[in-house]
């Protein structure tokens, strides 16, 4: 007998492949409904702000109104990527290795980069020159390292001209890789082995969230590690410095290190100027660019009057906002001739001969840049290009030697490190604090981190209507065009006037939570414990898996826009749960001082022996967590006194898990930026003392359940708050097993129908 599946298979495959195609899309669209309706309005905010703050741009008339304004939003994007203006001592520069070609010499080098990691590097030096020469920053692609065949045919020309070119290997990428796929040897199944350094990009911007931190802002920290080698070179003429940044992210962090280092004096930035909306790529969208209004033609107009150059990888014809934007500001300054522009041709969803897609930096555009640099800086133009590559091999700069002097730290150990200095701090402020203090504390150490943590005043009943069973479905507008979603459920044949509420949340929705934990809901109902099923924004598609829920998802993408926005899209979620909480307080069935949360994760936890190693793409992945349900829940309770009772079912444990390994098995829109710097989440636990706490099926970074000891080990403050509090153990429960309906609802009937 054929199975279900094995008949849903054979009716697809029997189906035309543009069909099958378009009920693909259509099943993802349908997959990905809420978290997309969100995802709309949070960019028409960012537009809207956009738009603003360009008319006010426009009203600049004075070179000193342009940079009373400019300046405030440079100092804000400095604030955000955490960059500090300290200078220290140039890093020591290793020289491992040296090729010596007609064109050009090569050193292999390596220097301390950002947080003392080490900066793989080849450094291009002219040959039988004696003056000071320009020296040329090439910040290369996403789409390959500093070994790739287009920045070597510009390191040898450039070099070959008078010019001191540095190509380094950006955070992630070459010899800098956080990841062990380097080859297909390193995995059994099929995966792409040349875009795992990009796609890994996502695990590094996740784990620097949790510190407040930034891919873009370490990679900028680098780059000027970089200019500072650069600077303490005696050959180098240091009034003509140059930043290149190629297309697919490099134009972005050349532009970025441009308008915070004064020392750079000419920008080539391609495909960067535009607003682009959230996107799983960090470095593509800044958090707080709408909220601080440091937006990218911003950032690149700041640079005036130094030079600069700005690219488009694909046929343009000047028609374009920031262009004129950035021609407005230069004209204040009147240096019109210090901004100048360079383009391909054809377009980027084309691939004919004339569309010049490129890695880094393509002929036709170096074409363009060569005679703008002559006439700038006197490098001469060219006669031919170099264009016979070195063997990758031989430009690899870790040598043995370099691995003895330089640390071999990877990012999630430097990250882990610095989440424990500053969570050792914290928690030595909150150590004294009597139990009944320890939540104002803790408030108050989180607000500056995680922001607005008030209900939405604004709220507003959008909609209500009857269900079956005693039944009832809310559609609430908290903010403009932002909805939650409530299905209330009542106790049949009760003749109390007010009862105790049980408020459930889980990523997936409703529908899932009300199919997948029946037995508990039947059991809330028995106990006459009123249940309401609640969808916080853009939760509820129900759905799990990558494409709905992984690295390039609407969810990763919206959550950056969020961060654009300046908050963490998971705050916003707990303010939504308050804001439903305020609601129910003022129904007439709900006894407001007998509230209960429950925060549910559904999907299945990976095994503790599987190798979770796993490429970006490949065919079989591990299951992600759903830690939305659990953190929230907690959150809600410590902002929320008269909540009476929390229960966690498989949850998050601790966000210092994510720094465990160079993966994360969780969503990204569960993050909440910065919040190691002051709490993790057995903090906020241990901060509930002496209110009734149960958590169970626990899961770390990687979306395993922890046993024991390593509960324990983790929740040993939480557990000795409650016994401070005079609380027994019924009243603060961490185990390692969930356990039934049954026993869960007479826990909470325990604590809210005394």
């Amino acid at each position: 007998m054929v199975d279900s599946m094995r008949m849903k298979q054979l009716l697809s495959e029997s189906l035309p492949l543009p069909l099958r195609q378009w009920l693909w899309e259509r099943k993802v669209a349908a997959g990905n409904r809420r978290i997309r309706e969100l995802g709309g309005e949070l960019s028409t905010r960012i537009h809207d702000a956009a738009q603003k703050d360009i008319a006010i741009g426009k009203g600049i008339q004075t070179k000193a109104d342009w940079e009373s304004f400019r300046d405030v939003r440079c100092e804000a994007l400095r604030r955000s990527l955490n960059l500090s203006e300290e200078r220290v001592a140039p890093p020591r520069a290793l020289v491992t290795g040296t090729l010596k070609l007609n064109a050009c010499h090569i050193e292999n080098m390596v220097f301390h980069g950002h947080m003392d990691i080490p900066v793989t590097a080849n450094m291009y030096r002219p040959v039988g020159i004696t003056t000071n020469t320009p020296a040329i920053v090439l910040c290369h692609s996403h789409h390959d390292s500093k070994s790739e065949e287009e920045l070597q045919c510009m390191g040898m020309t450039w070099a070959r001209q008078g010019c001191t070119v540095l190509i380094m290997d950006l955070l992630g990428h070459g010899e800098r890789r956080q990841h062990p796929f380097t080859s297909q040897k390193d995995f059994a199944g099929a995966f792409r082995v040349d875009r795992q350094d990009y796609y890994f990009r996502s695990v590094l911007d996740m784990q620097l969230q949790l510190v407040g931190e930034s891919l873009m802002g370490w990679m900028v920290q680098d780059v000027r590690r970089g200019i500072d080698v650069l600077c303490a070179d005696p050959h180098i003429d240091c009034d003509r410095i140059i930043v290149v940044g190629s297309v697919a992210g490099g134009g972005d962090l050349a532009a970025v290190v441009g308008a915070v280092d004064m020392r750079v004096s000419n920008v080539v930035a391609f495909n960067f100027g535009h607003l682009s909306m959230g996107d799983w790529e960090s470095t593509r969208n800044l958090p707080d660019t709408a909220r601080l209004r440091f937006w990218p033609w911003v950032i690149l107009a700041s640079l005036a009057p130094r030079r600069l150059i700005y690219g488009r990888e694909f046929a343009w014809n000047h028609v374009d906002g920031a262009w004129n934007y950035l021609k407005n500001v230069y004209a204040l300054y009147g240096q019109s001739e210090a901004l100048r522009s360079v383009s391909g041709s054809g377009h980027v969803s084309s691939n004919g001969p004339l569309d010049s897609h490129c890695m880094n930096i393509g002929p036709l555009h170096r074409a363009q840049l060569y005679p703008i640099f002559q006439d700038w800086f006197g490098i001469p133009v060219p006669e031919h290009e170099e264009t016979t590559c070195i063997e990758k091999h031989k430009l690899i700069c870790l040598t043995e030697e370099a691995r003895r002097e330089f640390s071999s730290r990877r990012v999630h150990e430097v990250v882990q490190q610095l989440s424990r200095q500053y969570l050792t701090v914290a928690r030595k402020g909150r150590a004294t604090q009597e139990p009944a203090m320890l939540a104002i504390q803790l408030q108050q150490d989180l607000v500056p981190v995680l922001g607005p943590m008030q209900p939405f005043t604004s709220c507003r009943v959008h909609s209500m209507y009857q269900g079956v069973s005693r039944s009832e479905y809310v559609k609430l507008e908290v903010e403009k065009n932002i909805f939650v979603r409530l299905q209330i459920l009542r106790p049949s044949h009760s003749d109390i006037p007010q009862l105790p509420v049980v408020i459930g949340v889980a990523q997936e929705g409703n529908r899932r939570l009300k199919n997948e934990r029946q037995s508990l809901i039947r059991r809330l109902l028995k106990q006459r414990i009123v249940v309401c099923l609640t969808e916080l924004r853009g939760t509820g598609d129900g759905r799990q898996g990558e494409i709905y829920r992984g690295r390039i998802s609407p969810s990763a993408g919206i959550a950056a826009t969020s961060l654009m926005l300046g908050e963490s899209l998971l705050i916003s979620r707990v303010r939504d749960l308050r804001t439903v909480i305020a609601y129910l307080k003022h129904r007439d069935e709900i006894d407001d001082s007998r509230v209960g949360i429950w925060g549910a994760a559904l999907p299945a936890s990976n095994f503790s022996d599987d190798d979770l190693a796993v490429p970006f793409n490949a065919d079989s992945y591990p299951e992600r967590g759903e830690p939305l349900g659990g953190v929230v829940s907690l959150l809600a309770t410590l902002f929320e006194p008269q909540i009476q009772a929390v229960y966690v079912q498989g949850g998050l444990a601790s966000y210092e898990t994510l720094l465990d390994k160079p993966y994360i098995y969780q969503p990204v829109d569960s993050l909440i930026r910065g919040l190691l710097t002051v709490a993790d989440i057995p903090d906020i636990a241990a901060a509930l003392a002496p209110r009734p706490l149960r958590m169970e099926g626990l899961v770390d970074g990687s979306n395993r359940q922890l046993d024991t000891p390593q509960i324990e080990s983790m929740y040993h403050r939480a557990r000795l708050a409650y016994g401070r509090a005079g609380k027994s153990e019924s009243q603060c429960s961490i185990n390692i097993e969930k356990t039934s309906g049954l026993e869960i609802s007479r826990w909470f009937a325990n604590f809210l129908c005394p």
